[in-house]
Formats: C-alpha cells, sequence, structure tokens
C-alpha cells in the first residue's frame, strides 16, 4: 500500500498547482508546479509524500483509485466551502461547509 495521500489536480494558478484530497475533495494542497513531473495534467489523482526536502508527487493508477474511492464511500467527510491563497503568508486559507 502507499504512505501519502491521495490528490486530484485540480487547477493551475500562476506557479502553484492546486490539489483537492481525492475522493472526498475537502482539503486543498497547494504545491509548486516545478514539483510536478511534465506528464501530469489536470484531472490527475497523484500520491503526494511530503518529506523534509518537500513534495514527492507520482501519478496513481486506476486500481488504486477505485479502492481509496470505495473506502471514502463508506465514511462522510466535510466539503470546502470556500477558499483562498495567501501568498503575502504563503498558505492556503479556507471553510468547510458544515
Amino acid at each position: 500500500m502507499f504512505t501519502g495521500r491521495m490528490y486530484k489536480l485540480d487547477r493551475f494558478e500562476e506557479d502553484l498547482a492546486v490539489l483537492l484530497e481525492f475522493p472526498s475533495e475537502s482539503n486543498v494542497l497547494v504545491v509548486p508546479m516545478d514539483d510536478l513531473k511534465h506528464d501530469m495534467k489536470v484531472g490527475d489523482i497523484l500520491l503526494v509524500d511530503i518529506e523534509e526536502e518537500g513534495f514527492i508527487i507520482s501519478k496513481v493508477n486506476k486500481r488504486t483509485v477505485n479502492k481509496q474511492k470505495n473506502a471514502e464511500s463508506l465514511c462522510p467527510s466535510k466539503k470546502i466551502n470556500s477558499y483562498y491563497i495567501d501568498y503575502e503568508h504563503g498558505c492556503l486559507v479556507y471553510t468547510t461547509a458544515s
């Protein structure tokens, strides 16, 4: 099995990639585009490990994606209501729907 979390590559904003936790889309991760490989595109499911040196990001195969979808469907989660990137402080600010 894998140790990181799976995210869906949602979009690019300036020199950042915005990832949504998969499949619930309840958490957002913003990473530098330099940490992505050239063959990664919007809609891809990615495995992200956070290390001291930075992010280790790789594509996930469809079988693993289906396993994660099934596991997540068993437990409810909160959805993001709104968010924005705070460039001054270098973080993502978001609220979840109740």
